[in-house]
């Protein structure tokens, strides 16, 4: 069966051991249903045509339950692209300061979620820069959970520049939305300008990165709600220290006595996709400014960016790198910075 072969080629995460486990389960529970009711309609009819479509019934639950784990199989045969490679090198600090096996996992990760999701280019031809760091912003935040299933969304649309509550980009007022994750109609959908996407990995150390804000936000919805109080990372008993933790630095944001951005005021859900790009873009320093925010955001990433040895590496990949407002605009218009999407 396919399923067998599966299991007998090695599968590298636990998540695709226990689908293989489950296909053969499930392929062997209709197997034995069908030879059952087979037999019976034998003794019945004295015919052996119900064989037939026994067979038939085993044939196509093995290949149902088996069909992502093949499709993933496929994707990871694949040889990475050089030009992939080349994108994550020069425009993603957090793979540049990794070790060579975390290089490896990165890589697998990427060519999962760029086989496995959509990623569509609204009114443009999208590039492979904006794919790779769509995935890059998918990939970061949950790296420190190796069994991830990216199951909350299925499809992301880039727009070419922010857009209203209308979703128009092209005119009108009140285009200010740099990103957005669904809900509704739109559940499973995540929304993302693509200048923004593009500048948050071009100035990897200004706290801002549209990409990992919105998938944080996915991060939090992993228990089914947006609310600020992520799924992951944090036991019961975390809880209500998390909740005290974040309304006393919404507070010091309010009074004006705090390095976070602003819009982390809005509610507690932005506060942790806020504090979410602080902690993965500036690490270091947020673990000096605010070492227990730092402390309870490496327990729910399950991630410690600002240790010595990353924050080391981190240091040389961003030494080699400069970009400010007279740099050219990352959403490739040839115009500086402060002049284009500045």
């Amino acid at each position: 069966m396919a399923e067998k072969q599966i299991v007998e080629h090695g599968l590298s995460t636990r998540w695709e051991a226990r689908a293989a486990r489950s296909a053969i389960v499930t392929t062997v529970g209709v197997f034995l249903v069908s030879a059952a009711l087979c037999a019976f309609a034998v003794q019945r009819t004295g015919s052996w045509l119900p064989l037939l479509g026994a067979a038939f019934v085993v044939w196509i639950t093995s290949l149902s339950t088996t069909s992502k784990l093949r499709e993933r199989r496929r994707i990871l045969a694949l040889p990475f692209p050089a030009e992939w490679e080349t994108i994550l090198r020069t425009e993603v600090a957090f793979f540049s300061a990794l070790d060579d096996e975390g290089k490896a996992r990165f890589r697998r990760e990427v060519a999962v979620f760029l086989g496995e999701k959509t990623i569509t280019g609204i009114k443009f031809e999208l590039d492979e820069t904006t794919r790779v760091l769509t995935a890059a912003s998918a990939i970061i935040p949950i790296f420190g959970f190796p069994e991830w299933e990216w199951d909350q969304i299925n499809e992301v649309l880039v727009y070419p520049d922010r857009f209203n509550d209308e979703f128009a980009f092209e005119s009108g007022d009140e285009r200010h939305t740099l990103g957005m994750v669904g809900t509704g109609p739109l559940d499973r959908l995540m929304l993302l300008s693509k200048p923004d996407l593009l500048s948050g990995f071009a100035n990897p150390g200004d706290k801002k990165n549209v990409g990992l804000h919105e998938f944080a936000h996915l991060v939090d919805k992993s228990d089914g709600t947006i609310d600020g109080l992520p799924g992951v990372g944090l036991d019961q008993a975390a809880i209500g220290p998390w909740i005290a933790l974040v309304r006393r630095k919404m507070e010091e944001i309010r009074q004006g006595d705090s390095d976070i951005d602003v819009y982390g005021l809005t509610n507690e859900a932005e506060f942790f996709a806020v504090a979410t790009e602080y902690f993965f873009e500036r690490p270091g320093t947020m673990r000096r400014k605010h070492p227990e925010l730092y402390s309870m955001l490496s327990k729910v990433f399950n991630q410690d960016p600002g240790s010595t040895p990353m924050s080391s590496a981190r240091a040389v990949v961003l030494g080699r790198r400069r970009f400010g407002r007279n740099s050219r605009c990352p959403c490739g218009s040839g115009k500086k910075y402060k002049k284009c999407c500045l």
